[in-house]
């Protein structure tokens, strides 16, 4: 058992490691030498987990798709508007993204990839889990009923670039906490019927108490 625990030690090492190279110099600008170097593991280690490149990269990848499907489950298993559920994605997104490595990197590789269909496409992700939820609000009338039918589409493109764009300036969390705020407060007046914009809170949600 002790050598087992090892072993996956050594592979969240490894794909740490690799999220950090890869999220700084890309994947072609990435070696094998760099990932195990920066694991502080022998390339035989690295080796016994993954025997490419790319098959390091692929766990990275679909490492992030997995943080990616929790976090929307995660708010769209909890009561309330659907409106305020979209406000909450936004931020938990730059909240990951200012966390975890493993998202940076993934998104990184979609602005360089040349897959046209990728295995792990958060993109698509991201814009599926919006939209479900731009359904559920447009159900219970939280959005303005003249909006064009492209609009769940455009929402989750703002959003994920937006959020994106600031992980990539490396902009501070209570920064990028902010700007998402007015984001939203600049949205809400496109989408929420008029009148209602002020019933939603934009600010990211308090922290749950631990315990």
């Amino acid at each position: 058992m002790a050598k087992q625990e090892r072993a996956r030690q050594t592979l969240r090492r490894i794909v740490s490691a690799a999220a950090d190279r890869f999220e700084e110099n890309g994947y072609a600008g990435t070696t094998l030498d760099d990932i195990s170097r920066g694991a502080g593991v022998s390339k035989g280690a690295l080796y016994f987990h993954f025997a490419s490149k790319k098959e390091v990269a692929d766990a990275v990848v679909e490492h992030s798709y997995w943080l990616l499907e929790d976090l929307l489950e995660s708010v769209r298993a909890s009561n309330g508007s659907a409106l305020q559920h979209l406000i909450d994605l936004t931020h938990g997104l730059s909240r990951l993204l200012s966390s975890e490595a493993t998202l940076r990197a993934a998104l990184r590789f979609h602005r360089e990839r040349t897959d046209p269909a990728p295995r792990f496409d958060h993109h698509a992700l991201w814009q599926g889990g919006v939209e479900e939820e731009f359904a559920h609000a447009a159900e219970r009338r939280e959005l303005r009923a003249d909006l064009p039918a492209a609009a769940a589409r455009v929402l989750a493109t703002i959003t994920l670039l937006s959020v994106e764009s600031l992980a990539v300036r490396r902009v501070s969390t209570a920064e990028a906490s902010h700007q998402i705020t007015d984001l939203w407060n600049v949205l809400l007046g496109a989408f929420a019927p008029v009148g209602t914009a002020d019933t939603f809170r934009t600010k990211a949600p308090e922290p749950c108490p631990a315990g």
